[in-house]
């Protein structure tokens, strides 16, 4: 176990992402995933906007 100090609007996003019955820690593994293996990813994009792909990217690491 380990203490983690946090600011306090970090600390309200973690506790909004919360869900029923949920401890901080399973927030964090939830959220915050090791790094994955690019193989698993090979051709799923096919056929698919690389605009939207790009934007969305964009937006997702705008909320982390």
């Amino acid at each position: 176990m380990a203490n983690v100090f946090l600011s306090g609007e970090a600390y309200a996003r973690l506790k909004a992402a919360k869900k029923g019955g949920e401890s901080f820690s399973d927030v964090v593994m939830r959220e915050v995933k090791q790094d994955l293996d690019l193989k698993e990813f090979f051709g799923s994009c096919k056929g698919m906007d690389a605009g939207k792909i790009n934007k969305r990217i964009r937006t997702d690491r705008r909320r982390r």
